[in-house]
């Protein structure tokens, strides 16, 4: 068996391409860019992370439980290594088609690290499309949802869950990584079914080192461990179907189907808006 101090060394000289020159790509780093509902567990996912890989002592890097009750209120990077990084978000209050929106935003690299809203999305995205193309995305980005076995499963949960997940595929090329937390609640089980119901290829339990429980235990190191190897083997084999392509081709793709995604909401805002108007009561 590879030892824990194996699989740190090996995430820790990674670099995008492995061994293929880094010009065929133009790639420079891996973003794991998170999603999940509010208080599911995302920030001490990272956390968790951070104190495994460096096998140091756990500290609250991510905020995990601060701020104002809503937790995390922006996307801010955290350095696994100069090139793989995890990306906190603000946690989804409805996983409604604002917040979807917002996500696919983000999964196209039409938004900046920093503060996160779930409105003016049009707006936002004509604002970032200049300068995000003259810079040219450098990260392949890889979608990781993060799911507490703690919340009941409902219908509509797995119907927006779908919608983004769906989405996370069609934009990245990659299936999103499931990351379901507090494993050892009752409701494991059917959590871990529903997610392979909705098609998910990769669900991984883990248990989060938090505040009141950072002990450290091999099997919870290596369970992380082997989570980060996993992110890093599916942005490779992504990878590999993107060499030599023209990355502002993709970008400005994605970005033109990010507009008419967000402007067929704002009219469909707007009509709802006039009826409203005509139907008060």
């Amino acid at each position: 068996m590879t030892t824990l101090e194996e699989m740190r060394a090996e995430i820790n000289r990674y670099t995008p391409g492995n061994t293929r020159p880094e010009a065929e790509h133009g790639y420079q780093r891996v973003a794991l860019q998170l999603f999940g509902l509010m208080g599911h567990g995302k920030s001490s996912l990272i956390n968790s992370c951070l104190c495994v890989l460096a096998d140091a002592e756990y500290r609250n890097e991510a905020g995990a439980g601060q701020s104002d009750g809503t937790m995390t209120t922006s996307r801010t990077e955290h350095k696994l290594t100069n090139e793989l990084v995890m990306i906190d978000n603000r946690g989804f209050a409805k996983l409604d088609s604002d917040e979807i929106l917002e996500a696919r935003a983000q999964l196209r690299s039409l938004r900046d690290i920093g503060k996160v809203s779930w409105e003016d999305n049009l707006t936002k995205t004509l604002e970032q499309i200049p300068k995000k193309y003259s810079q040219r995305p450098a990260d392949v980005i890889v979608p990781i949802y993060v799911y507490s076995a703690t919340q009941a499963w409902s219908q509509s949960d797995g119907t927006d869950i779908q919608k983004l997940t769906k989405s996370a595929l069609t934009i990245t090329g990659i299936h999103p990584i499931v990351v379901i937390t507090r494993c050892s609640e009752d409701k494991r089980n059917e959590v871990w079914k529903r997610f392979g119901e909705l098609g998910v290829m990769e669900r991984h339990c883990l248990e989060n080192y938090t505040e009141n429980d950072h002990q450290r235990s091999e099997e919870k190191d290596r369970n992380i461990l082997a989570f980060l190897k996993i992110c890093i083997r599916e942005a490779e084999w992504e990878l590999s179907k993107r060499l030599n392509q023209d990355r502002q081709a993709m970008f400005v793709e994605q970005a033109v189907d990010q507009v008419k995604q967000e402007t067929e909401e704002y009219k469909n805002l707007k009509t709802q808006d006039n009826k409203n108007k005509c139907n008060p009561f």
